[in-house]
């Protein structure tokens, strides 16, 4: 099946929120930012993309995962772009560096099937995401080389959110969760691989430590197993 085919094949969308003031509409080039499995899995036609990186998010871990890593009686964790303010105040012990970015992969949908990427995104994303948009930086760039980029965030006030939660607590559910898509350590360890191979700066340190964490204790499972 192609990509086109595997878009075309998608379950009618469940709409997630829109962005009050949202600067695309239907008929005009569509961009996409993926910061977690799109990076890795991208089941849409693109027609180009580039690698780079956002201001003023933290990507983290802090979303729970009901239909693709975890199930509803055990959801699994998966990513959301948390605002350095926003995380200050959820982690003052922990604050967000103000000069760290969060880098991912911007997509453009290929033309003339903007609408339908867009349905089939909204439907992948319904877990309790809302539609945001951010400008795509590359190094040594003096702006923006893509601007008004859809991304998918999982805001703090959202029936899926996890709330604040310990490295190790988040870890420890990401060693256990599966879900219809997968185990929930296979999402962490792919997107971990993923921004290693694009940019050797792309991993920050708490999805470095996260994946030891995983890693640690998914031995220490199969260990006990022996």
């Amino acid at each position: 099946m192609t990509v086109s085919e595997t878009v075309s094949a998608q379950s009618p969308a469940v709409a997630a929120p829109t962005a009050v003031n949202t600067p695309w509409e239907d008929g005009q080039p569509l961009w996409v930012f993926g910061y977690g499995s799109i990076i890795y899995r991208v089941d849409f036609p693109i027609e180009d993309q580039v690698f780079g990186y956002i201001h003023s998010r933290k990507r983290a871990f802090l979303q729970k995962s009901h239909d693709h890593r975890g199930t509803p009686t055990r959801p699994g964790r998966v990513c959301t772009l948390i605002p350095h303010t926003e995380w200050n105040s959820m982690f003052p012990r922990d604050p967000a560096d103000p000069d760290a970015v969060c880098w991912g992969m911007a997509y453009k949908v290929q033309s003339g099937m903007e609408q339908q990427v867009k349905q089939h995104l909204d439907f992948r994303e319904k877990d309790g995401y809302t539609e945001d948009f951010v400008d795509v930086f590359v190094e040594q760039s003096e702006g923006p080389v893509v601007q008004k980029v859809l991304v998918y965030v999982g805001v703090s006030d959202n029936p899926s959110f996890a709330g604040p939660s310990t490295l190790d607590e988040t870890a420890r559910v990401i060693a256990g969760a599966e879900g219809p898509s997968g185990t929930n350590r296979e999402y962490l360890f792919k997107l971990c691989d993923s921004l290693r191979l694009h940019h050797p700066r792309a991993l920050d340190p708490y999805l470095a430590e996260l994946e030891t964490l995983v890693r640690m204790y998914v031995a220490s499972d199969k260990h006990a197993l022996q």
